[in-house]
């Protein structure tokens, strides 16, 4: 409830800085209408754009230095960047003092729309006709359903799939085959089975899910209906953590201290997680360092598991894009950096990194990570015979949601509860909360 207040707070003292501010341009800065301007020029006196990473993986000077400086520099010498750290968004909404840049993902844009930190990129694309249609459609019509006036109020910059890694080894161990492209989840569960087993004293585990709502937004499902009141009691819920009741029901699974999730690090550094669904930029990112480490193994991977009744559908759409705040001092020069990060050029050169590329060309997608060799051998194909599954729109409550139907697992998991009862419990818990919140 405090936080909730404090955004509030927030948003109103943005919108009086934004009034007071409005038809101006600072140092760098655009007209009030760029669409109706003519393109200016940048001249040579230093821009330093603060940038503020909110869930876009831009963690380190490494990352910033590979995603924004080499690139952007060599086209805009004097643009330069300052990496904002030690503070989150609410506080520098509060401060009054929002970045240049935000670079953020499709899952937060709700957050982000309810704060007032994004602005329309439109009258710039429109004024200098820059052609969005080498995109991935799919990821244009998400920041579609961001909109009421048919704004942009972010650019999509980098795509990421749903992708199950394997470890073969453990397959090998006990003379299993090895998943494939396209499976169901049953099918999964099933080959779970068969790969959970004890070795010379060592409990193998065949299969961590993750958490519920990574399989909920892959089935597309909202969390809430139009009055607030929370649907995980559905029948779209239901199947979905009938799977996890299925899954959990296989003995090791489970262990005898009620352990149900293992996570990435059980996966690659414990190894002995026969399967784990994730996301390829995330993994892409933890392979170098384990092969630094001397801790690399006989992995693979394969597509990300589809519901039996959504074949050719994987995990929902999820891309990075950047944002540009309507108090920025310098919208010309963040527009510019923008407008370099989705040009050919910069897109081949992240795709080659760890960021796999926006532009929807399917060549160009195989030769994702190629710089890093760690595909070599792979089946990073495979990944792309799948689909993302369309993306429900978020909402204030699926924080909440996401709580209650974490809890609703536990119980299923370490205490035995059939997902009836769990779910119902779920539900009118997050209805109590949500009543509350809304008050």
């Amino acid at each position: 409830m405090r936080k909730n207040r404090l955004r509030a707070a927030a948003t109103m003292m943005l919108a009086v800085a934004l009034i007071a501010g409005c038809g101006k341009s600072g140092a760098g800065g655009s007209e009030a209408n760029p669409s109706a301007a003519q393109r200016p020029d940048l001249g040579n006196e230093p821009i330093v754009l603060k940038f503020f990473n909110h869930s876009a993986g831009v963690v380190n000077d490494t990352e910033m230095e590979t995603l924004l400086v080499k690139p952007v520099q060599k086209k805009y010498p004097n643009i330069m960047f300052e990496r904002v750290t030690g503070v989150n968004l609410d506080q520098m909404i509060a401060a009054g003092e929002l970045p240049d840049l935000i670079g953020s993902s499709n899952v937060s844009m709700f957050d982000m729309n309810s704060l007032g930190v994004t602005s329309d990129l439109k009258p710039f694309i429109e004024r200098d006709k820059v052609d969005l249609s080498k995109m991935e459609p799919g990821a244009l019509e998400v920041m579609a359903k961001f909109s009421t006036k048919g704004e942009l109020l972010a650019m999509p910059y980098a795509m990421n799939y749903g992708v199950m890694a394997y470890n073969k080894d453990i397959f090998d161990k006990f003379g299993v085959p090895y998943p494939k492209d396209n499976m169901t989840w049953n099918e999964t569960i099933e080959l779970a089975k068969r790969v959970t087993r004890v070795q010379d004293g060592v409990q193998y585990v065949g299969l961590d899910m993750g958490s519920p709502h990574d399989l909920t937004r892959a089935y597309s499902l909202p969390t809430v209906d139009e009055n607030g009141k929370s649907l995980i009691t559905g029948e779209g819920y239901k199947k979905v953590f009938n799977l996890f009741a299925q899954l959990y029901a296989i003995p090791g699974i489970v262990d005898p201290k009620g352990k149900y999730k293992y996570g990435i690090d059980f996966f690659l550094k414990d190894q002995r997680l026969a399967m784990y669904p994730y996301w390829i930029a995330n993994l892409t990112s933890r392979i170098p360092p384990l092969i630094e480490a001397g801790q690399n193994f006989n992995w693979d991977i394969v597509s990300w598991p589809t519901f039996d009744d959504k074949p050719g559908l994987g995990r929902q759409f999820d891309f990075h894009l950047m944002i540009v705040p309507p108090t920025s001092k310098n919208k010309e020069a963040a527009y510019r950096v923008l407008e370099v990060l989705i040009s050919e050029e910069a897109q081949r050169e992240m795709n080659r990194g760890t960021r796999l590329t926006i532009l929807k060309d399917p060549e160009l997608k195989k030769q994702f990570a190629s710089d890093l060799k760690i595909y070599e051998g792979k089946n990073l194909a495979g990944i792309f015979k799948v689909q993302p599954a369309p993306y429900e729109i978020a909402s204030p409550y699926d924080n909440i949601v996401n709580a209650k139907m974490n809890d609703a697992m536990k119980k299923i998991a370490t205490q035995g509860v059939d997902v009836n009862t769990a779910l119902r419990e779920a539900k009118e818990k997050a209805d109590q909360e949500i009543a509350a919140m809304k008050q």
